[in-house]
């Protein structure tokens, strides 16, 4: 065995462990496969027929709406976190592969899908204007997503600076 793997003790020596080029594709990734979900979900809400039949073409700037919103939420949270955790994959180096997020970020990622799953099956749903109402937060939440998500792909896809201490052993 090597120095890294003999230098590995406990649960350290079973997580699974990645390059930092692995650990922001891989959350690139993930906030990617949020957004669609979010999108699809957000436009289908949207452009339910029930909803249509009620607001007709007022679904435009209901959909205008809710980008503008994720404008602005990327703008004041997404974008500033998105560059948090680059900083953070990139100081950690080769490290656990589950580690691209802190795990309060693990922990407010499974809250955001708990609260989503339990908002559909309220009765919300079936109000006048629900679905329209989850549409809108639905688009709002994955036009940010999506528009923060580009820091990881440039981060991902562009060069990576060297962390001194944090380079992969050379076998």
């Amino acid at each position: 065995m090597d120095e890294l793997q003999t230098s590995r003790t406990g649960w350290r020596r079973l997580t699974p462990r990645a390059g930092v080029r692995v650990q922001l594709v891989a959350a690139a990734l993930l906030w990617l496969v949020g957004t669609g979900i979010l999108l699809i979900r957000g436009v289908f809400y949207t452009i339910a027929p029930d909803e249509y039949e009620r607001f007709g073409y007022g679904i435009v700037l209901i959909a205008l709406v809710a980008v503008a919103i994720g404008l602005v939420k990327a703008r004041l949270i997404l974008i500033r976190y998105a560059r948090k955790a680059v900083r953070r994959i990139h100081t950690r180096g080769h490290a656990c592969f589950f580690g691209f997020f802190a795990p309060s970020s693990w922990l407010f990622i499974i809250v955001m899908m708990g609260g989503g799953m339990l908002l559909r099956r309220t009765p919300l749903v079936d109000s006048w204007g629900g679905r329209t109402f989850l549409g809108i937060l639905y688009v709002a939440v994955g036009t940010a997503l999506a528009i923060a998500d580009v820091i990881f792909w440039r981060a991902a896809l562009g060069p990576i600076p060297a962390v001194e201490g944090n380079e992969p052993p050379l076998d």
